[in-house]
């Protein structure tokens, strides 16, 4: 079953979509307003957002969930995500000094 913070991140994807794109400040915005909803408004907008009847499974859930795909920006938070930064993981080339 998706946990809270999935189904926060799948939201806002969804609606940085529905505004095609955002600023950093607009995103920033709309996670503080999807993390102030109660457990049951963030699956009751989702369950509407994706066509869904509510209540709605939590397998069905997950299922359509699955299938929104989140921009690197937002996944940087994740483990192995984009953060933007260069790799330091080895030497530092000429340029990157």
């Amino acid at each position: 079953m998706a946990g809270r913070g999935t189904k926060e991140r799948k939201l806002v994807v969804l609606m940085v979509n529905d505004l095609g794109g955002g600023t950093e400040s607009d995103m920033s915005k709309m996670e503080d307003e999807v993390r102030g909803l109660s457990a049951e408004e963030l699956d009751s907008i989702l369950a509407e957002r994706l066509e869904l009847p509510y209540p709605v499974d939590a397998e069905v859930m997950d299922q359509a969930l699955a299938r929104v795909e989140e921009p690197e920006i937002l996944s940087k938070d994740r483990p192995g995500g984009f953060t933007g930064a260069p790799d330091m993981s080895h030497e530092p080339r000429p340029e990157e000094r």
